[in-house]
């Protein structure tokens, strides 16, 4: 779906798209599909951009010149010129997920909300952990738990405004989990965007309540991302002292960053 997706958006925007299918999803996923049809994806996308896309090639037929040294002036203004491009990107990426929902019957937003309407506490994470994510956070509801979480569907431009958004009203603790390490850095990528975007919403709105937010990492180099670390994941917002910056999954008895999770928990049932 999001490759049909990111074909048509980056024809559209001239934008170059990278889009990624998680190998931990080729690897350690049996799945049934419903496949997207030929037909659908001609409708999908829109021919004349790829001829327009074409004619901006390259070619000995109409010969330009690109690339060439530029005193500073020049090149810091050229760059600043690409701001229109990027800065509408976020909505024609949700007008092709609207078109793709009324052809397929399938809707994905910049940032999609799943869990309990008036949740507290909420992850912000990408990719394939959002699977197992979903499925220990419908257990918990069950258990009568207010959890949720958010997944990031367009990650570059960062969207601020619909990230914050897509967040229960109710909310008074985000864990946002990254599958990378930054050494050196204040935090992980998208740690860092999400505080800024909550951040900037706060400021714009005195009224409002900051909500903690916490920072974690997952799932390098393929281990192992289970219910049982999703659970220890919110287990931790509501500890007194809460951790940050920590690590789900390892054990690590040298900086003591790992969070302590119950190998035996399951939302499958014993």
């Amino acid at each position: 779906d999001m490759a049909l997706i990111s074909v048509q958006s980056t024809l559209a925007t001239r934008i170059p798209f990278v889009h990624f299918f998680d190998g931990f999803r080729t690897s350690h996923e049996i799945q049934k599909i419903e496949e997207v049809s030929y037909e659908q994806m001609g409708q999908m996308i829109d021919e004349e951009l790829i001829f327009e896309h074409r004619h901006r090639a390259l070619s000995p037929d109409h010969p330009t010149i690109r690339g060439t040294a530029q005193n500073p002036d020049v090149y810091f203004t050229g760059r600043e010129t690409v701001n229109k491009y990027y800065n509408a990107i976020p909505a024609i990426v949700q007008e092709t997920m609207n078109k793709f929902a009324d052809l397929t019957g399938r809707q994905y937003h910049l940032f999609d909300y799943h869990g309990a309407p008036d949740a507290e506490n909420v992850i912000v994470m990408m990719a394939s952990g959002c699977e197992t994510a979903a499925a220990t956070i419908d257990y918990l509801i069950a258990q009568g738990e207010k959890v949720g979480m958010v997944m990031v569907r367009l990650y570059r431009p960062f969207d601020c405004k619909a990230m914050v958004n897509s967040l229960p009203a109710t909310v008074e603790r985000i864990t946002v989990l990254d599958r990378t390490k930054e050494p050196g850095a204040a935090g992980e990528p998208l740690y860092l965007d999400v505080r800024a975007a909550v951040g900037e919403a706060i400021e714009a709105n005195s009224t409002a309540v900051p909500p903690i937010i916490l920072s974690g990492r997952y799932g390098l180099g393929s281990a192992e991302f289970t219910p049982a670390m999703v659970k220890a994941v919110f287990d931790n917002m509501l500890a007194m002292a809460p951790k940050n910056k920590f690590c789900v999954g390892p054990n690590d008895d040298v900086t003591h960053t790992s969070l302590d999770y119950d190998r035996s928990f399951t939302i499958h049932g014993k």
